[in-house]
C-alpha cells in the first residue's frame, strides 16, 4: 500500500481536512466588542435573575447569555435580553421569568457596528433616552426592540438611516416628541409598534411609502391631526391601531381598500364624518373599533355573506338611522356594540341579533325590538 506521501490524492485530502477543521473553529470574540458589552453591562443593574452572571472571561461569542456572534468574524451580531421570557436559563423552574432591570442604554452599544438585532425588552426600569448614535452607527440593524421600559426623550431623528430595519418596537415607554419624518424612509420596515408612549404631532403624511409594512401600532399616544390618506395604499397592511389619540377629521375612504386589513382600531379619538361603506364591505376585516368618536350619519347597509366580524364596535358616536338589516346576512358576527348613538327603529329579528344582549343597543334615541323589548 502506498504511503500518503506518495498517494496522488493525499495533498487534496490534507487540504480538505484542514478546511473542514478551520471552518469548525469559531472566530474569537472581538476585543472591541467585548469592551463595548462590558460598558453596556456597567450602565445596567439586574440582581434577581442574574442575566449577566455569564458575562465573564474573554469568549463573549460562546458563553455570554443573550449574545450571538457572526461565527466567521467574531463580531457581535445579536444582543437579546428579555425581562419576561420562558428561557430555561432565566426560568429554570419552568415558570416564565419576570425581571426588573434599571439603569440606561449606554452609547457603547453603537460600537457594536455589526449588530443585526438589539433587543432589551420588558425590563420595566431601564430609563433615559435611546442613544442617537443607534440610528447612524448600526448600518446592519434589522431588529430594534426596546419595549416595556421607561425610556424617555425622542425617537432619534435619523432613524430612517437604518435601511435594513424590519422591526421597530418602542412600545410601552415614556417616549415623547413627534414621529420623525425619516421613519417613512424605512423601505424594509414590516412591524412598527410605538404604542403607549407620549408621542405628539401628526402621523407622517407619506406613511404610504412603507410598502412592506404589515403592522402599524400607534395607539395610546397624543397624536393629532388627520389619518393620512396614504395609509390606504399600504397593500400589505394587516393591523392598524390608532386608538386613544387625539386624531380628528374623517376616516379616509380608501382605507377600506386595504386588501389584507384584518384589524382596525380607531376608538377614543375625535374622528368625525361618516363610516366609509368600503370599510364594512372589506372581506378580510374582522375587528373594527370606531367607538368613542364623533362619527355621524347612517351605518352603511352593505354587509354581505362574506362579512366576518369578530368585533364590530361603533358605540358612543353620533350615528343615526336604523340598525342595518344586511348584518343578518353576514357569515359571522361576534361582539357587536351600537350603544350610545342616535339610532332609531326596530332591531331586525334572527341571527346575529338574537344572541346579542340589550347592552349592545343601549342608550339610543328610539330603538326597540329584540333584547330591548317589543316595539309599541
Amino acid at each position: 500500500m502506498a504511503s500518503p506521501a506518495h498517494c496522488p490524492g493525499a495533498p487534496l485530502l490534507a487540504l480538505t481536512t484542514l478546511a473542514v477543521v478551520a471552518s469548525a473553529v469559531t472566530a474569537a470574540c472581538s476585543a472591541g466588542d467585548r469592551d463595548a458589552l462590558l460598558a453596556i453591562r456597567a450602565a445596567l443593574s439586574e440582581a434577581h435573575l442574574g442575566v449577566f452572571s455569564s458575562w465573564t472571561g474573554t469568549e463573549c461569542c460562546t458563553n455570554w447569555y443573550g449574545v450571538s456572534c457572526d461565527p466567521t468574524a467574531g463580531r457581535v451580531a445579536d444582543l437579546t435580553l428579555r425581562g419576561e421570557a420562558e428561557d430555561p436559563v432565566m426560568a429554570p423552574a419552568g415558570r416564565p421569568a419576570s425581571g426588573v432591570m434599571s439603569g440606561y442604554i449606554s452609547d457603547a452599544v453603537c460600537r457594536l457596528d455589526r449588530l443585526s438585532s438589539l433587543i432589551l425588552a420588558d425590563w420595566k426600569q431601564i430609563s433615559g433616552p435611546i442613544p442617537s448614535c443607534v440610528a447612524t452607527s448600526l448600518p446592519y440593524l434589522r431588529i430594534l426592540e426596546l419595549p416595556g421600559n421607561r425610556l424617555t426623550g425622542e425617537i432619534p431623528q435619523s432613524i430612517g438611516s437604518l435601511s435594513r430595519l424590519t422591526v421597530l418596537n418602542l412600545a410601552d415607554n415614556l417616549i415623547s416628541g413627534a414621529i420623525p419624518s425619516s421613519v417613512t424612509s424605512l423601505a424594509s420596515l414590516k412591524h412598527l409598534d410605538l404604542t403607549n408612549n407620549q408621542l405628539t404631532g401628526r402621523i407622517p403624511a407619506d406613511m404610504g411609502n412603507l410598502a412592506m409594512l404589515s403592522r402599524a401600532l400607534l395607539g395610546r399616544n397624543k397624536l393629532s391631526g388627520t389619518i393620512p390618506t396614504s395609509v390606504g395604499s399600504l397593500s400589505r397592511l394587516a393591523d392598524l391601531d390608532l386608538a386613544e389619540n387625539q386624531l380628528t377629521g374623517a376616516i379616509p375612504d380608501n382605507l377600506g381598500s386595504a386588501h389584507v386589513l384584518t384589524s382596525l382600531y380607531l376608538g377614543s379619538n375625535r374622528i368625525s364624518g361618516r363610516i366609509p361603506a368600503s370599510l364594512l364591505q372589506n372581506k378580510g376585516l374582522g375587528i373594527l373599533n370606531i367607538s368613542r368618536n364623533a362619527v355621524e350619519g347612517a351605518i352603511p347597509d352593505v354587509f354581505t355573506a362574506q362579512s366576518y366580524f369578530m368585533v364590530l364596535d361603533l358605540s358612543r358616536n353620533r350615528l343615526t338611522g336604523t340598525v342595518p338589516r344586511s348584518l343578518s346576512s353576514a357569515a359571522y358576527v361576534g361582539h357587536v356594540d351600537l350603544s350610545h348613538n342616535r339610532l332609531c327603529g326596530s332591531i331586525p329579528a334572527g341571527p346575529p341579533f338574537d344572541h346579542l344582549d340589550a347592552a349592545s343597543f343601549a342608550s339610543n334615541s328610539c330603538l326597540c325590538g329584540g333584547p330591548l323589548g317589543k316595539c309599541t
